[in-house]
């Protein structure tokens, strides 16, 4: 197979960088919506049973999301590796990570299948509510069995991202959620109820594995490289390990947050998946330029163009900031009528749209600080943002929101609070990480010259 082109524009350190990464960021992040729109689909469909099913969704979502996050950290670098390779040209390269990516995938999707699958009989020993830990089981089953095709499907899909080939799996997370929408909505029309919903989820993701798979392996070489593919395993474990704790820490923080809210009722509950569901959707833009940012910073160090570092990290850093305070302002002062659209009950929508303008103060940090963190896993730079994330998740926004929520009366709202407050400082510390280690960069290429440079 020939090698694919290079990218020309990842190595142009002018203004037109900013082009560059919209046309990288915006089949991303696309695509990270419309793979957003599975869980807006499963609260859409699921509303009508009452805030109890709605509380299911949400604890399991709140679970689910914890081992997504674990799982796109820990294979994240598969991705970065192939889009290093992509940079040099190195087609037979591409295929070795390409093959290791997915085949690490499977193994890591099975162990959490079957880590998440006994879990909801730990619900009633954490204080949950007994309406809904008695109705979550079928919802939390299928939605265990989801995360292994769930998981290649996201390989793969990175996998597609990192060869410039981002709007293939645009095309199929369309048919995904499209394939949701249509079974899990006939089922619990027909009332089949939680179980119904999950099975339309399950049915999406086995589709979209195998439809996403087929086309990235057919952008990369075939041949038997047994002794590269098992050294790339070893390379992707070991710098995925780091990466798979920080997202582990922040989203567990993030479970943590949604289980506390638990404490305080099924409302409670049922407004803080309402909340979680819109802002997951919107978040996915300054994700995308995470993910985008990452990229574009791999191909650079893999064509040894390490200039195009600072403006790269630079233009991702303004768009998410600029998106995030218009999603702060829309979240601020349109919460309850976005709520309405999802239930009629009352005490619901008030308690979103509180949530909601708590959930605005965190916007513009928790953009920044995803952009930075996006940067510096292109730079496989992992083991300092584990330890940012500790620091600022466990040690200050999870006792922080505590504080608020509890002793000072502020209730669900007060959770989200805290998390600001944690999210601001991790910000700053991560866009400080990110300047260093560019210049760091810099100063190597500029130490070894441009023939050790290019060198991915």
């Amino acid at each position: 197979m020939p090698s694919p082109p290079r990218l020309d524009a990842s190595v142009d350190p002018r203004p037109s960088e900013w082009v560059a990464l919209l046309r990288l960021a915006t089949p991303i992040v696309v695509g990270l919506c419309v793979n957003a729109a599975m869980g807006v689909v499963d609260s859409a469909i699921v509303a009508p049973l009452g805030p109890e099913a709605l509380g299911a969704v949400a604890l399991t979502s709140t679970v689910l999301l914890v081992f997504v996050a674990a799982l796109y950290g820990f294979l994240s670098p598969g991705a970065i590796l192939v889009a290093r390779a992509f940079g040099a040209g190195d087609a037979v390269e591409q295929g070795v990570h390409r093959r290791a990516a997915l085949r690490l995938g499977l193994w890591a999707g099975s162990g959490c299948t079957l880590l998440m699958l006994p879990g909801w009989l730990l619900l009633p020993w954490l204080g949950q509510p007994a309406e809904v830990s008695d109705v979550i089981a079928p919802y939390w089953v299928l939605s265990a069995l989801s995360l292994l095709p769930l998981t290649v499907q996201l390989v793969a899909k990175q996998i597609l991202d990192a060869m410039d080939r981002p709007w293939a799996g645009v095309g199929v997370s369309v048919l995904m959620v499209a394939l949701n929408a249509a079974v899990g909505g006939a089922l619990v029309a027909c009332g089949a109820g939680l179980w119904g919903a999950a099975l339309g989820s399950l049915l999406a993701y086995l589709a979209g594995m195998c439809l996403t798979v087929v086309w990235a392996c057919r952008l990369t070489p075939c041949r038997g490289h047994a002794a590269a593919e098992r050294a790339a395993l070893g390379v992707q474990r070991r710098e995925g390990l780091p990466m798979g704790a920080q997202y582990l820490l922040e989203c567990g923080a993030t479970a943590v947050a949604g289980l506390l809210i638990g404490l305080f009722g099924v409302v409670a509950l049922a407004a803080h998946q309402i909340a979680m569901s819109v802002t997951a959707a919107l978040y996915m833009v300054p994700l995308g330029l995470a993910a985008a940012v990452g990229l574009r910073m791999s191909h650079s160090v893999g064509a040894g163009a390490v200039e195009a570092l600072r403006p790269q990290a630079r233009a991702g850093l303004v768009l998410a900031a600029a998106w995030m305070a218009g999603f702060a302002a829309l979240l601020a002062l349109a919460g309850e009528p976005v709520a309405r659209a999802f239930t009629a009950r009352a005490e619901v929508v008030s308690l979103a749209a509180v949530l909601f303008a708590a959930m605005a103060l965190m916007q513009v940090a928790d953009g920044l600080q995803s952009v930075s963190l996006g940067a510096l896993r292109g730079l496989l730079d992992s083991h300092w943002p584990t330890r940012v994330s500790l620091c600022c998740y466990w040690l200050l926004a999870l006792p922080a929101g505590w504080w608020l929520a509890v002793p000072l009366g502020l209730g669900p709202a007060g959770i989200w609070m805290g998390f600001g407050l944690g999210l601001c400082v991790a910000a700053a510390a991560l866009m400080h990480r990110l300047r260093r280690q560019i210049a760091h960069h810099a100063a190597n290429s500029n130490a070894r010259g441009p023939a050790v440079a290019a060198t991915p």
